[in-house]
């Protein structure tokens, strides 16, 4: 069971959605990315259908509350919101190495629920935790 956290929705003062703009290029299936490839499990919470491509995530994204822009080999990319269907996400993206593209170079990971707070209590990490609360109001 997770450490006792703030469940509540926090955003940033500044999303812009031009910072995760690159890695979402790449969510579909052509790429290697599909939805169904990167959708992680959240145990606790039931199965969400988010549709097919491209009728899908990233397309759907209604609002985001943080995102966090990555570097390429360094730094991941996080997004964190709400899509049309009134579903929360964490999406998290990852370029091995500085150079070339996602495409065979990186690592994505999308979780969803219909309760924000299993985004917060179980698709989050400590670290990864401590920076949104550290960067969200």
């Amino acid at each position: 069971m997770p450490d006792s956290r703030i469940v509540t929705i926090r955003k940033s003062e500044n999303v812009d959605p031009t910072m995760i703009a690159i890695p979402l290029l790449f969510v579909r299936g052509y790429f290697g990315y599909s939805v169904k490839s990167i959708l992680r499990d959240i145990h606790p919470a039931p199965d969400v259908y988010l549709g097919n491509e491209p009728n899908t995530f990233p397309n759907t994204i209604e609002e985001y509350f943080w995102i966090q822009e990555g570097i390429p080999g360094k730094t991941q990319w996080i997004a964190l919101g709400q899509l049309n269907n009134g579903v929360y996400f964490l999406y998290k993206a990852f370029m091995k190495k500085p150079t070339n593209t996602f495409v065979n170079n990186g690592h994505m990971d999308l979780w969803v629920s219909t309760n924000y707070s299993d985004i917060i209590n179980y698709a989050m990490d400590s670290s990864l935790y401590s920076t949104y609360i550290s960067t969200t109001l």
